[in-house]
């Protein structure tokens, strides 16, 4: 007898049962909007894990080694424990394999040990320290910059469209440049946060394709532009492989001085031409 999957609706979350025509009443009916003109209580759906998100069902990308655990619930956990340690404005915010400490610090002395604290909580965490989580730096200080992992942490509460992963990048970005060593392709130390913000998005939204694409500005020989910037992207590439992205997913593509955004040459036109951006794109 040929037996297809169904939806079983609990909750916030979606599971997976076998169903026919001779299931027990109890698990068809579980199921009402499933059901077709022609009789038929079951929709065929692939074997997994499933969410729904503000009416729609999201397919999730948690990885098989973190699928009988839920990052979610770890996150609760530090919290938990973070609060109780006095650090009540201190946040946790975990999808899949990518955890970001939020909150609002009263000033930046604040913002550091918040941070300090977040990273040893997670780390010290039996199963969130052992799942290798890329960590990022989402807390804003009162007044001042917002925190480089807020799009991102917005983002772990959406459906991750192209349209979102998108927006997700441009804000992370805005008013912000990746640094290189002068005439180099060497990530500049001071750049790593964002840098690891970035790939945080890119981690969530690995199911499409995603180009780094750098830029330089007018100065110097068009060829030596070109190898530097492709150099630059390669690097970024290999950076975010080493924090867990997978190789199908990042394309590195160097423009050099093809694709200015401002034609002016002063000081403020090169360093806005001087980018690199990271764009959706369909696989």
């Amino acid at each position: 007898m040929a037996i297809r999957s169904c939806l079983l609706v609990s909750a916030a979350f979606l599971t997976l049962g076998a169903c026919s025509d001779t299931a027990p009443a109890s698990t068809r009916a579980a199921a009402p909007a499933a059901s077709t003109a022609g009789g038929d209580e079951c929709v065929p759906i692939a074997d997994g894990m499933y969410e729904m998100r503000d009416g729609r069902l999201l397919v999730s990308t948690t990885p098989p080694e973190l699928a009988a655990n839920n990052p979610a619930l770890w996150a609760q956990e530090i919290q938990t424990g973070l609060q109780a340690a006095g650090i009540d404005w201190l946040g946790i915010t975990m999808r899949d394999q990518v955890a970001v400490v939020t909150g609002s610090a009263p000033d930046a002395g604040a913002k550091a040990q918040g941070l300090a604290a977040g990273l040893a909580a997670i780390e010290g965490h039996p199963r969130a320290g052992a799942a290798g989580m890329l960590v990022v730096d989402g807390i804003s200080v009162e007044g001042g910059e917002e925190g480089l992992g807020v799009p991102l942490a917005a983002l772990a509460g959406q459906l991750t469209t192209a349209e979102s992963c998108q927006a997700a990048f441009n804000a992370t970005s805005r008013d912000r440049v990746i640094q290189f060593g002068t005439g180099n392709a060497n990530i500049s130390p001071v750049s790593l946060p964002l840098v690891d913000a970035l790939g945080g998005v890119a981690m969530l939204c690995r199911a499409f394709g995603i180009e780094i694409g750098t830029h330089t500005d007018t100065r110097g020989a068009d060829d030596y532009n070109l190898r530097v910037s492709q150099e630059r992207a390669d690097a970024l590439r290999a950076y975010l492989i080493g924090k867990g992205l997978p190789e199908e997913t990042l394309k590195a593509v160097g423009y050099g001085e093809s694709r200015p955004i401002d034609t002016g040459s002063t000081a403020e036109a090169h360093a806005r031409n001087r980018r690199t951006e990271f764009t959706v794109k369909p696989r």
